[in-house]
C-alpha cells in the first residue's frame, strides 16, 4: 500500500493537478503585484497606470494576426475555387467521353442494321427457290 507522500507525488503528473498549479501561481502573481503597487502608493511614489489597448506593439501584432488570417482565408478560397474548376473540367471530360462512346455505339448499330438489310436483300429467293439477282455492281 502506498503512503500519503507517494499518493501525493502521483497526483503531480495529472492534468488537473497541473491546471490547478498554474491557476494558483497566476493568482499569487497578481496578488503580489497588487500589493506591490499598493505599497508604492502608500510610500508616495507614482504607480504606473494599466496599459490597455494604447500599446502600439499589441495593436501591430493584432493587425498582423488579422492580416495573416485574411491571407489564409483567401488562399483557402483560391484552393476551393481551383478544386471546383478541376471538378468542373473533369465532369465535362466525362460527359464528352460518354457522348463520344454513345455516338460510336450508335454508328456501330447503324452499320450493323445496314449490313443486315444488305444481307436480307442478297438472300432473297424467287418463287421457284432460285436466288434473286443482286444489285448491279458499278465499278467503272
Amino acid at each position: 500500500m502506498a503512503t500519503f507522500k507517494q499518493q501525493h507525488n502521483r497526483k503531480k503528473f495529472t492534468r488537473e493537478y497541473k491546471v490547478k498549479e498554474i491557476q494558483r501561481s497566476i493568482t499569487k502573481k497578481t496578488r503580489l503585484k497588487k500589493e506591490y503597487f499598493k505599497a508604492l502608493k502608500d510610500e508616495g511614489y507614482t504607480v504606473p497606470e494599466k496599459k490597455g489597448e494604447d500599446n502600439p506593439v499589441k495593436r501591430n501584432v493584432k493587425k498582423l494576426k488579422e492580416e495573416r488570417a485574411l491571407q489564409g482565408k483567401q488562399k483557402l478560397d483560391e484552393k476551393k475555387a481551383m478544386k471546383r474548376e478541376r471538378k468542373k473540367l473533369q465532369k465535362e471530360q466525362i460527359q464528352d467521353q460518354r457522348k463520344q462512346e454513345m455516338e460510336r455505339i450508335q454508328m456501330s448499330k447503324e452499320k450493323h442494321m445496314a449490313r443486315e438489310r444488305r444481307k436480307t436483300r442478297m438472300t432473297q429467293k424467287t418463287r421457284s427457290g432460285q436466288p434473286k439477282m443482286g444489285p448491279k455492281i458499278d465499278d467503272y
